[in-house]
């Protein structure tokens, strides 16, 4: 169960769904090992999906994403602020001939 934002540093409560950002990873982890084969070999551990919920709030989801990696776990990674190309004043225009 969601009970508060998923950056460590802010204690904004979950509250709504309509506020903030829901994130709903999915993560593998080892399910149980296979039954023994004819030939006495055991198959590999399965890998069961999982689904986890995280919740960042309108504020921290304003600078702030989830990643998933698969040795760390769930991060929190600083949004890229999009390209903005501005236009290029002082240039005279080519006329056409």
């Amino acid at each position: 169960m969601l009970s508060q934002c998923a950056n460590s540093q802010c204690s904004r409560p979950f509250l709504r769904l309509r506020e903030g950002k829901l994130f709903l990873v999915e993560t593998g982890r080892p399910g149980k090992l296979g039954h023994c084969k004819a030939d006495g070999v055991f198959p590999a551990r399965e890998v069961q999906p999982r689904i986890e919920r995280f919740w960042l709030c309108d504020q921290c989801a304003k600078q702030w994403t989830l990643i998933y990696d698969r040795e760390q776990g769930i991060l929190l990674a600083p949004l890229r602020k999009p390209v903005v190309s501005a236009p290029v004043t002082g240039v005279p225009s080519r006329a056409m001939a």
